[in-house]
């Protein structure tokens, strides 16, 4: 899952671009049973990611560092897919140019999502 995930690679937004540096924390269970001859997968896993990246901030560029997190999610469950963003030691950034970032990288959600969906088909055709 891991691979998959860093391979969502980066992200341009309307005032900078960043990546999935790492997958950071990844833990849970997945399970495959057979009952009468079916196949039953299943997981519920945690997830946080470390980003880096860059925006510009009042015509300068700054380097922005954080994780995005998210809290639970299991086999079946991906469209209620919630995510936390937090920046890292961002203290001279204004509360206005924190938020525009936080909602930026709030648009990794949706690669995140396919790339979960993937997994999913993976672990259903074993």
């Amino acid at each position: 899952m891991q691979e998959l995930l860093v391979s969502v690679g980066s992200s341009e937004f309307s005032g900078g671009k960043a990546q999935i540096a790492e997958v950071s924390k990844c833990s849970g269970d997945a399970f495959l049973v057979t009952v009468r001859n079916k196949k039953r997968v299943g997981y519920t896993y945690e997830l946080t990611m470390k980003i880096k990246g860059e925006w510009i901030v009042k015509e300068e560029k700054r380097m922005v560092k954080g994780h995005i997190d998210f809290p639970e999610f299991s086999f079946g469950e991906l469209d209620g897919l919630q995510m936390q963003v937090r920046l890292s030691d961002e203290k001279d950034l204004s509360q206005q140019d924190k938020l525009q970032i936080s909602q930026d990288l709030k648009l990794f959600r949706q690669p995140v999502h396919e790339k979960l969906l993937q997994f999913e088909q993976e672990l259903k055709d074993r």
